[in-house]
């Protein structure tokens, strides 16, 4: 289970990372939209944003993943007699 929770930690860092990544590329987007008055960018920048949208939803997936994966070994470490929640 630990190892579960692990990885599942990892991923939600790389999706973080990526929604910061495609965030800052939205912004720039729409910064070179508005310099160069091409809507391709606006457009481009919009579509980066409804990814950012998708990843952000998959993010809390993972957390509540992850939740129940803490509270699953919670409950069997109090079980066990190793842990006892304060």
């Amino acid at each position: 289970m630990t190892d579960e929770i692990e990885e599942l930690k990892k991923k939600k860092a790389r999706q973080q990372q990526d929604i910061s990544t495609l965030d800052a590329s939205a912004d720039t987007l729409l910064t070179k939209a508005e310099t160069t008055h091409a809507i391709k960018y606006v457009t481009e920048a919009n579509s980066l944003r409804r990814t950012v949208k998708e990843k952000t939803a998959e993010v809390q997936t993972v957390e509540l993943h992850l939740d129940e994966l803490w509270q699953q070994l919670r409950n069997n470490l109090t079980t066990d007699g190793l842990y006892q929640c304060k």
